[in-house]
């Protein structure tokens, strides 16, 4: 009479264990989005990578980019591909490819993962009206982002707390509010990059930058260019442009 033999199960792979990737919540988050369960699968995907311990020891930056882009072609792949064709899918991976291919932190990777995340979802919401919190944020950073700006300053200006302030920030809009203050103070850096007459650190603190430095970093990481680079691309038309489109 044969004997049945268990095989030994494999230990989870030095990568994931020194990461404290937990490849359960990532099947769970598959799962939920195989049955449609839209913020239930984005709740698990944000705690899935917003429980990495980065740095790693012994783990590349780079090995963290990788997996995070193959976990995102893995949720294209589900939504996108269809029996009528496979367009939709083939445009967003080579949309992952560039929008990874040039990241090199692993922190960076793990902002834009949420980001591309919301971006492969979006298929399967229906627009719904923004928490009206959204707007008043967007109004006072618009006003006043030439001043120093915080999460608690904010949320105090608005009668909220700054727990409250930050996950209805990041619940609707995908990133953080600092990311929504980088955003608004570069898009007035353009602007000012291709009206001309000032110089690049001038423009650094015109837009609430408190040293060169910080705008310089931030401006790379969200334009994916350095200043003096956008400035020779951007002319006087395309700035008139812009604010016209804003009026």
């Amino acid at each position: 009479m044969a004997t049945l033999r268990l095989v030994p199960l494999s230990p989870i792979p030095t990568l994931f264990a020194r990461l404290g990737f937990d490849t359960t919540i990532e099947a769970q988050a598959f799962r939920q989005l195989a049955s449609l369960e839209v913020d239930a699968c984005r709740a698990s995907f944000v705690r899935l990578v917003g429980s990495l311990d980065l740095p790693a020891p012994g783990i590349a930056d780079r090995e963290v980019v990788v997996l995070l882009t193959d976990v995102l072609q893995r949720v294209n792949r589900r939504l996108h591909r269809s029996p009528e064709g496979n367009d939709a899918c083939l445009a967003n991976r080579a949309a992952l490819v560039r929008q990874f291919a040039s990241i090199e932190s692993a922190e960076r990777a793990r902002d834009e993962f949420l980001e591309a995340l919301n971006h492969l979802l979006a298929v399967l919401q229906t627009p719904a009206k923004p928490h009206p919190l959204i707007e008043k944020v967007q109004n006072y950073i618009d006003e006043n982002y030439q001043r120093r700006l915080s999460l608690s300053g904010i949320a105090l200006a608005l009668n909220v707390s700054p727990n409250y302030l930050s996950r209805i920030v990041r619940r609707e809009t995908g990133h953080t509010l600092t990311t929504q203050i980088h955003r608004a103070r570069l898009e007035h850096a353009r602007l000012l990059l291709a009206a001309g007459g000032r110089s690049i650190s001038e423009i650094a603190y015109m837009v609430g930058y408190q040293n060169y430095r910080d705008f310089y970093r931030n401006f790379v990481k969200h334009e994916r260019a350095t200043p003096r680079q956008a400035r020779r691309s951007l002319t006087p038309v395309e700035s008139l442009s812009s604010l016209r489109s804003q009026e």
